[in-house]
């Protein structure tokens, strides 16, 4: 797992999280959820990489 927080521009702060999903234990749409639950923090979400175990 990682956590990178980059300077895009105009104050915009990119967060990237590299980690393992599981998708028997937790869902991509449950994981999407709950990172955009935080509505005053977080824009938008794009799961830039996907691979299945």
């Amino acid at each position: 797992m990682f956590l990178r927080l980059k300077m895009m521009g105009y104050g915009i702060k990119k967060l990237q999280i590299g980690c393992v999903v599981e998708d028997d234990k937790v869902g991509t749409d449950v994981l999407e959820e709950q990172i955009t639950a935080f509505e005053d923090y977080v824009q938008s979400m794009d799961v830039a990489a996907f691979n299945k175990i």
